[in-house]
């Protein structure tokens, strides 16, 4: 018994064909462009009411604090001279890389790096101790990275470090264009300023 002779489609056949290809691959492309808006969409929306939400219980402003104007935030390569108008500095030109390691350090780092922290909203204790020293201050310092709340991140976006340049007090306190001056250490004062402008720079990355 022979098999009936395969029929091969014909030219107009083929082209109805691909033409319903074409058009179930342009579907599926508009589905797919879709889902990515609408869940990019949904993300933004989520994502916004959520920091509504944790911004509703950062503390108010503390009245001693200051807001000083933005010097921008350009880039330079490490090593090469940066200055800024306002002594410490809370924004302006910074190295194209930053303090990696968050915590306390006895030892200063250069400006140019930790200005680049601040622009991704970590928060930078400064302590001035002089030539005598300060052991307790430092002591309490110490501590105060691990008693600090953490909120996006695992670990608290906080950086402590020596300096001097242009304070008036024994610690500054800095978040990006802002800035609190404190005569004496008052933890309350510090987490308080720590929970308002943690994670407020202008740019936000992943956590260290």
């Amino acid at each position: 018994m022979t098999r009936p002779a395969s029929r091969k489609p014909t030219a107009g056949q083929s082209t109805l064909t691909d033409r319903r290809r074409q058009n179930q691959i342009r579907t599926w492309a508009f589905v797919g462009a879709v889902v990515v808006v609408v869940g990019a969409a949904v993300w933004y929306v989520v994502d916004q009411t959520i920091k509504g939400e944790q911004d509703k219980v950062r503390p108010e402003a503390n009245p001693a604090e200051q807001t000083i104007p933005d010097e921008g935030r350009g880039h330079a390569e490490p090593g090469s001279p940066v200055s800024y108008q306002h002594y410490p500095p809370s924004s302006g030109l910074h190295y194209n890389t930053w303090v990696s390691a968050l915590g306390f350090f006895d030892q200063a780092w250069p400006e140019g790096y930790w200005v680049h922290n601040l622009e991704h909203g970590d928060i930078v204790v400064l302590y001035n101790c002089g030539a005598e020293g300060c052991p307790d201050l430092t002591a309490k310092l110490k501590t105060l990275f691990n008693d600090a709340p953490k909120r996006r991140c695992a670990q608290p976006k906080m950086l402590i470090l020596p300096y001097s340049q242009g304070m008036t007090t024994p610690i500054t306190v800095l978040g990006w264009g802002k800035q609190l001056d404190l005569a004496e250490y008052d933890e309350e004062a510090i987490l308080n300023f720590y929970r308002r402008y943690e994670d407020r720079g202008p740019e936000t990355v992943g956590c260290q």
